[in-house]
């Protein structure tokens, strides 16, 4: 089961909920999925590219995680070798919003190729931050962390899509402060046939969404006391069962 833990606070002031610093397509990655889009939203993290100009000047540094690697700064298969190398192959284009400040990298040809990763080796993770030319405004975590991405195998999995992650290693929620009587919004979705996997939401131990048929379910429980709160997400596939928490 994996278990991912958040402090969600229900105190009585009220603080806005951050939105997503990193969001990718597919849901699921897995080495040989093509394309790869990944976007990083600049007004979040440590904001070190917000309103970042010129905004053709972000590039990527990345790599991956596999099971060589000795701890979560190992990075293998690095791309470019040179942090402050401006590699016009790992531009970032701008998406045009007038705010926040994004752009996307795209990965093509699958991760196992694009990184250059020899057959064998266990692709766990994608490693990566944007950054200017130079590479003296980084774009990471708001704990200074590097970002990260999860490679899927084929088998069973489920995760939250909201309330949102943040990109670290082990990843963590964004923090939310609610008050009692507030609504909390959350969905979950999973890797496989939606015809196949029967999903359930719990909130604080009781079945708020579904079962529901499908790949993807959602939720809006009210708060009913307060303290720390906690969010289930429960995928079942024939004899297959996966679960992602918030707590």
């Amino acid at each position: 089961m994996k278990k991912v833990l958040l402090l969600l606070v229900v105190s009585l002031a009220w603080l806005p909920l951050f939105s997503q610093l990193l969001s990718w397509t597919p849901d699921f990655p897995q080495e040989g999925s093509t394309p790869i889009e990944i976007t990083m939203d600049g007004s979040k993290g440590n904001q070190a590219l917000n309103f970042y100009t010129p905004q053709s000047d972000v590039y990527v540094h990345t790599g991956v995680i596999t099971n060589l690697s000795t701890n979560n700064s190992d990075w293998r298969y690095v791309r470019p070798a040179n942090f402050n190398t401006p590699v016009p192959a790992l531009n970032a284009p701008y998406v045009n919003f007038s705010f926040p400040y994004k752009w996307k990298f795209t990965i093509t040809g699958g991760v196992r190729a694009f990184y250059g990763v020899p057959p064998g080796e266990t692709i766990l993770k994608i490693s990566i931050l944007f950054r200017n030319g130079a590479g003296t405004r980084v774009q990471r975590n708001i704990d200074g962390s590097d970002m990260y991405i999860p490679v899927y195998d084929a088998s069973l999995a489920v995760k939250f899509t909201s309330p949102f992650l943040q990109p670290t290693f082990k990843p963590v929620p964004e923090p939310i402060n609610k008050v009692v009587g507030d609504n909390i919004a959350a969905t979950a979705v999973a890797n496989s046939a939606a015809g196949s996997t029967t999903m359930r939401l719990f909130f604080n131990g009781i079945v708020v969404g579904g079962p529901t048929v499908g790949a993807s379910i959602s939720a809006n429980p009210t708060i009913t006391t307060a303290g720390n709160q906690e969010i289930v997400a429960e995928a079942v596939n024939g004899v297959f069962t996966k679960r992602d928490t918030i707590k």
